[in-house]
């Protein structure tokens, strides 16, 4: 038991690390779809770069979970997160993406800071 308290959920990581690229994998699919050879070579070296850059929107959302705002947390990611994905999907390079991200996450990061203080 103090192990998976230590780790978290296991499902998390996985989450915390994919929703970012499959959003704008998914942009990508309805804005192109009828030229996918165009886009659909670029997927596993874009995976790997993205990946981290939507850990900044996962790590605040995860904090108001674990403050015992669970519904809040799920609402304020999918949130941002529609917003964070499409916005990021138009821009072209990882510098970029990884700004947009740590930016956009910041209202969640404000909303955990705010209710941790009312605690």
């Amino acid at each position: 038991m103090d192990r998976r308290r230590r780790t978290g959920r296991p499902g998390f990581w996985p989450l915390a690390l994919l929703w970012l690229p499959l959003g704008v994998f998914a942009t990508a699919a309805v804005l192109f779809w009828t030229a996918p050879e165009a886009w659909t070579p670029m997927l596993p070296g874009s995976a790997v770069s993205l990946a981290p850059c939507g850990l900044p929107l996962a790590l605040a959302c995860r904090r108001l979970w674990r403050l015992g705002y669970r519904r809040s947390a799920w609402v304020t990611w999918t949130g941002l997160g529609a917003v964070t994905a499409p916005l990021v999907a138009g821009l072209s390079g990882p510098l970029a993406i990884a700004a947009w991200a740590v930016v956009l996450s910041l209202p969640a990061w404000m909303m955990w800071w705010w209710l941790a203080g009312r605690n």
